[in-house]
C-alpha cells in the first residue's frame, strides 16, 4: 500500500471511530435545566416530604419527585425542581457530596429540553438514531420543512448518552406528514431511522395531535418503533410506511418520567409485558398492530379465554413503555390493564396449564404507575 493510500486509509478509519462516538447530553445544543436537579444515591427510605425538607435549604421548591430503582436495591433517585435558578445552584452547591440518611448523594444539574407552545404543534417520533446523533444532527434533517419548530434527542439521565430516538415538531400537521413521508428509512449517520406520530391523531381530518408533554425531561420518551419481521408466526403483516389515519389504534403519548420509572420496577431481564382485560372476542390480528407500536416483538402469547395475553419484547424499555402506554388504555370498549410478565420457565410439562394473572396496580393520573407485581405467563 503506497504511503498516499495508507494516509487515506487512515484517514477514513478515524472518521468512522468519531461517527461511532456516542454524543453526550450537553453536546450538540442539548442544554441542562437551571432548575431542576437530579439526585441520586438516595437513601431508600426517604419519602418526597423528607426530601423537600432538605432541599428547602436552597430556597422555595416548586415540585418533588422521589422515584424507586428497582435495579438498585440501596439506592432511589429523585428530581427537585426550584421556582428560581439562584436557589437551585444554592441547593446544589450546599448539598452536593453530602449524607443524608445513611447514604452519600450525588447532585446533577437534571437535562431539560426547551419547551415551546404544544397546543399547536404536531409532533413525530423518530426512532433507531445511531448514537452519535445529537439535536443539532436531527434538527439539520428535519429543518428543511416550512413550518419545523424543534429537534429533542432523548437521553439517559444517569449517563448523558442518546436513548437512540427522539421527537420532533412542526406548526403544520401537512408538513409534519410530508416530514414522516420524506424521511421514513433514511439513513442518519449510517442507520435507517423510522418515522411515526408520536401521539394519537383523533379523527381523519380535524387530527391534531396530542403533545409529548411529560414533566422531567430526563426519562425515556417513546422506544423505536420496530415492526416485526414479514413471515413472522404470527400472521401480522409489518406496516411498510406511515402509519394511516385509519387503522389499528394509536397510544397515546406517555409520560417519559412514568416510563423511566418503569424501567426500574423490574430487573433488565425482563422483557414480558402483561396485558389484562382484553375482550374475550378481540384476536390476534386486533392486539398485534397495537402492540408493535413499542418494539421488536419476540413471543406472543394470547389467552382468549382468560381475557390476557403475554408480549414479550427485544428489549426491557420496550416493555417499559408498553405497560405505561396502555395502562387504561380504550380497546375495543374496555379499559386494559397492564404490568410486568414474568419471564416463562425453560421447561414446562406438557399439558400445564399457565396460573391466572393477578390484578395489576392501576397508575395514578398524571403520576409515575405504581405496577410492582409480575404477572405469571
Amino acid at each position: 500500500m503506497s504511503g498516499e493510500k495508507a494516509d487515506k486509509a487512515v484517514e477514513s478509519a478515524a472518521e468512522e471511530a468519531v461517527a461511532a462516538t456516542p454524543v453526550l447530553a450537553t453536546k450538540g445544543g442539548r442544554e441542562t435545566s437551571d432548575r431542576i436537579l437530579y439526585v441520586g444515591n438516595l437513601d431508600k427510605t426517604i419519602n418526597e416530604a423528607t426530601l423537600k425538607q432538605y432541599f428547602q435549604v436552597g430556597g422555595p421548591i416548586a415540585n418533588v419527585k422521589v422515584l424507586v430503582d428497582k435495579n438498585n436495591e440501596e439506592a432511589n433517585y429523585a428530581f427537585v425542581e426550584y421556582r428560581q435558578p439562584r436557589d437551585a445552584n444554592v441547593a446544589f452547591q450546599t448539598l452536593d457530596g453530602k449524607q443524608i440518611e445513611n447514604n452519600v448523594i450525588k447532585i446533577n444539574w437534571a437535562y431539560q429540553s426547551q419547551q415551546v407552545s404544544s397546543e399547536d404543534t404536531f409532533n413525530l417520533f423518530v426512532g433507531d438514531l445511531n448514537v452519535d446523533v445529537d439535536e443539532e444532527t436531527l434538527s439539520s434533517t428535519f429543518k428543511e420543512f416550512p413550518t419545523f419548530i424543534q429537534a429533542h434527542v432523548m437521553w439517559d439521565m444517569q449517563s448523558g448518552r442518546s436513548r437512540g430516538y427522539g421527537f420532533v415538531s412542526f406548526g403544520e400537521q401537512e408538513e409534519a406528514q410530508k416530514a414522516m413521508d420524506a424521511k421514513q428509512g433514511f439513513n442518519l449517520n449510517g442507520r435507517a431511522i423510522r418515522v411515526n406520530w408520536a401521539a394519537k391523531r383523533e379523527n381523519q381530518h380535524a387530527a391534531r395531535p396530542r403533545s409529548n408533554r411529560g414533566g422531567f425531561r430526563g426519562g425515556s420518551g417513546h422506544q423505536q418503533f420496530r415492526a416485526m419481521p414479514q413471515g413472522a408466526h404470527l400472521g401480522a403483516t409489518a406496516p411498510g410506511g406511515p402509519m394511516p389515519l385509519q387503522g389499528p389504534p394509536v397510544p397515546p403519548p406517555v409520560n417519559p418520567q412514568a416510563v423511566e420509572a418503569m424501567i426500574r420496577r423490574a430487573h433488565q431481564r425482563v422483557t414480558t409485558a402483561y396485558i389484562g382485560n382484553i375482550p374475550h372476542f378481540a384476536q390476534e390480528p386486533d392486539l398485534i398492530p397495537l402492540l408493535q407500536n413499542f418494539g421488536y416483538i419476540i413471543d406472543f402469547k394470547h389467552y382468549a379465554e382468560k381475557g390476557c395475553c403475554f408480549v414479550k419484547y427485544d428489549t426491557h424499555d420496550q416493555a417499559a413503555l408498553c405497560i405505561v402506554a396502555l395502562a387504561n388504555f380504550p380497546f375495543q370498549g374496555r379499559t386494559l390493564r397492564t404490568g410486568w410478565g414474568k419471564e416463562k420457565p425453560s421447561f414446562v410439562p406438557n399439558g400445564a396449564v399457565p396460573h391466572s394473572a393477578p390484578a395489576p396496580v392501576q397508575p395514578a393520573p398524571d403520576a409515575v404507575p405504581a405496577q410492582d407485581q409480575e404477572h405469571q405467563q
